[in-house]
């Protein structure tokens, strides 16, 4: 299969307001000479990134919508797809949450389930069946995290979450092997956005860090995986050392190194 060709291209993200997918979208006009859909709650964000991205040639287009709502959900499914053919979709928007699973209120879990994995299945069927249909080669990309590869105490919900992802991606890429269309999962380390800082950690998973990978570097490699129709893919030697150490190594004592790890940095008490 050809490599996939965003150029004057559009290509949806959601979770566009803020982190990995506001740079991705960055990167995606003024790299790939795509125009992006951009997806987000805070439309006001969307307006201020679509003014940029129009000063790089694009032709952004905007809609505001909530990832944990089924409605939202087909509304930007039918306003991407209904006007004008869409090349590519990729599905960023998530959100964390770190400290003891217990103290996780139910509206929490609630939210984060609707936004991690039910809104990526949703969308992720909805829009595939449509490349399906067009036969043109789309193609899909799932934004899920090296907390997919092992138990994350302290970041439970999430990391379980995101090995959900990161299993459904694998899967729906099997299934449709065969058809002109590529998914392909990208599984980042820490990366120094907003999300590390708004979950308490920021103090030690700075940009410093040797786990953590800046927000620019980290949307490069995830659009060359997304271009190349990887299947799955980890940014940085580092990062793949870690994840095939986790393979590796017996799943107990990674999860107690884990554990060891992120209890130092715990909201004091």
């Amino acid at each position: 299969m050809q490599k996939l060709d965003l150029s004057n291209k559009r290509v949806l993200v959601t979770g566009a307001s803020s982190g990995l997918g506001l740079e991705l979208a960055r990167q995606l006009a003024r790299d790939h000479k795509a125009h992006p859909i951009l997806v987000a709650r805070r439309r006001d964000r969307l307006e201020a990134l679509a003014k940029e991205l129009e000063g790089v040639g694009a032709k952004p287009e905007l809609v505001a919508a909530d990832m944990t709502r089924p409605d939202d959900r087909a509304r930007v499914f039918n306003e991407t797809t209904e006007q004008a053919p869409l090349a590519a979709a990729i599905l960023n928007a998530g959100v964390t949450y770190f400290g003891h699973a217990l103290e996780q209120s139910a509206e929490s879990v609630d939210g984060l389930i609707a936004t991690n994995v039910s809104a990526v299945v949703d969308l992720a069927v909805r829009y595939v069946a449509y490349f399906k249909r067009r036969g043109d080669g789309g193609g899909l990309l799932l934004v899920s995290s090296m907390a997919s590869l092992q138990p994350m105490p302290y970041q439970a919900v999430y990391g379980a979450s995101k090995a959900f992802v990161t299993s459904f991606g694998q899967a729906l890429a099997e299934e449709h092997a065969d058809d002109p269309l590529s998914v392909t999962t990208f599984c980042p380390g820490g990366i120094a956005t907003d999300m590390i800082e708004s979950a308490g950690m920021g103090e030690k998973y700075n940009k410093n860090h040797p786990m953590v990978m800046g927000v620019e570097p980290c949307a490069k490699l995830a659009l060359d995986a997304f271009v190349r129709r990887d299947r799955v893919y980890v940014p940085g030697a580092l990062n793949k050392l870690t994840a095939l150490s986790s393979k590796l190594a017996p799943m107990s004592l990674v999860t107690k190194l884990v554990a060891r790890d992120y209890r130092e940095v715990l909201p004091k008490r």
